[in-house]
This record gives structure tokens, sequence and C-alpha cells, in this order.
């Protein structure tokens, strides 16, 4: 069912009153200085029989936009070296330390990006897509309960952003707006269950534009480049849980870390199924 602009406005405007509600502390987390923090990185390798081949799509909808070519969507990247790509890892339990990028975003053109911009934020800023060339932006990302994604079309035609919470093979519709061209939006994160934590954004004009989203609590957090390595800094000394999460297998691996003022933690991933 599509909801109205105004609507949407409306429940943003919400969002933005009860503001304080949704401030990084309802997270548990605080924002504060930190002293020889330490970091954590490692790479994340695919080490199954058969990665998902790349799915092909053709162009319907504004091909002097999108091309004419057939549309291909990787949902795994794999380099030559098994290094898996678009996984975002999160370190859990974390309640104070660095501040959050002053945007957080995924934009075109193809293949898409992720963007991280500015330091100490008080709060996570939101997330911003800016789709161009007919792609939302990197394939996975991050979002944040009770902040917005905030739409920004670098294309002059339009998109229709569908959102859904995902569990398992279970999707329940979060949102289903129209986004004009060089138009915005302003669109809440508000999953209705706690346990809830992954959103997937589809576009209902090219179905090729496909992306996920992993919800985050704290600015500990980074997706595996290309060769599949992460690195996260800044990292207050404590016993953490190191989670990394992938939209196309069935479960997140995790390990638990130990990190100590300074130190350089190093921890892999390996995913099969």
């Amino acid at each position: 069912m599509k909801i109205s602009f105004t609507r949407a406005l409306a429940a943003t405007a919400a969002v933005a009153v009860c503001g304080v509600a949704f401030s990084g502390a309802s997270y548990g987390y605080d924002v504060t200085s930190v002293s020889n923090g330490a970091s954590v990185s490692g790479k994340i390798s695919f080490t199954g029989k058969k990665a998902l081949a790349p799915k092909v799509f053709k162009v319907e909808k504004t091909p002097e936009v999108c091309g004419k070519e057939d549309r291909v969507l990787e949902e795994m990247r794999i380099d030559a070296s098994g290094g898996l790509a678009d996984v975002v890892v999160v370190i859990k339990g974390v309640k104070k330390g660095k501040g959050y990028a002053t945007e957080v975003a995924i934009e075109g053109p193809p293949p898409g990006k992720n963007t991280s911009t500015g330091s100490g934020g008080k709060v996570f800023p939101g997330t911003t897509i800016k789709p161009k060339g007919c792609i939302f932006g990197a394939f996975t990302s991050v979002v944040a309960q009770g902040t917005s994604m905030h739409f920004k079309n670098m294309d002059p035609v339009k998109h229709s952003p569908h959102g859904y919470a995902v569990k398992g093979r279970v999707r329940k519709g979060m949102y289903n707006l129209d986004l004009e061209g060089d138009g915005t939006l302003e669109i809440p994160v508000k999953f209705k269950k706690k346990k809830l934590k992954v959103m997937k954004l589809e576009c209902d004009q090219h179905n090729h534009m496909q992306n996920w989203f992993y919800k985050v609590e704290n600015p500990y957090y980074a997706i595996s480049a290309a060769d599949g390595t992460f690195s996260i800094g800044d990292v207050p000394a404590g016993d953490y849980q190191l989670i990394a999460w992938h939209p196309k297998f069935k479960k997140e691996q995790k390990q638990k870390i130990k990190v100590s003022a300074g130190g350089k933690i190093s921890a892999d991933f390996s995913f099969k199924k």
C-alpha cells in the first residue's frame, strides 16, 4: 500500500519532536573522548564450494537514464583470494566511546559506493541514499532505529523506495513511497520489534535496484572492502562481541574479543554456505 508524501513528512516530524528519545543514549551508548584506543581489523573470506551467480535484469523503464544494456546485480562479490566484500562488521557491547560520522551514505553511479564523512557527531546522523544511474548505491550499509533515511535523487526520473524489515524468509513492509526525479524524501527508520535488525530496500520502478541495511547501536562498525578486509579504530578497552553479517548468508558470524588500550586485534571470518 502506498502512503502519501504528507503522511511521511508527518511521521518524520514526529521523530524530530521526540529526538531526545532516539538519541545515541537511547541505544545505551554515550559519546566521550577515547584515549589510547585500539584497532580491530581482519579479513572476511568465502570458503564455500559455489557462490551465488550474479542476477541479470532487463531494463524495462527509463533506458535514457538506466541504459539499454542488461543490469547485473552482484549479491556476492568475491575476489581472486576469496575475500568477500559488502560484509557489515559490528562491535557489540561498547557503552561509550568515539562520536558518529556526520554523514553515512550510499550513492551511485554504478557500481555504487559507501561513504562516511565527518566525525564527532553526538548521534547517528541517519542514512543518506543518493540514487544515480538507476542504482541506490553500495549493496550493504547501516541504519539506526529512530533516525531517518534521507533520499536525495540524483536521477531525473522517478524511483519508488520500498523498504522491508526482514527476518529469515519473513518480510514486513516498512514504507513504500515515490521519489520524484531530482527530488528528496525523509523516511523514518522504525523497526516495530527490537529483535528485528535487517532492512531490505527495493525500487518498484527498477527491479535491479536492491540494497540491504543492518541496524547499529554505536559507531563501531565497518563494511568489508572489495578484498574482504575491514578495520575499526578508536575502540576503548573492554570485552565485546564482534559480528559479521552478509544478507545472502543465513547466519551471522560471531567472535568474542578482548580489547586492551592501544592494542591491535586481528579477527578473521569465514562464510561457507
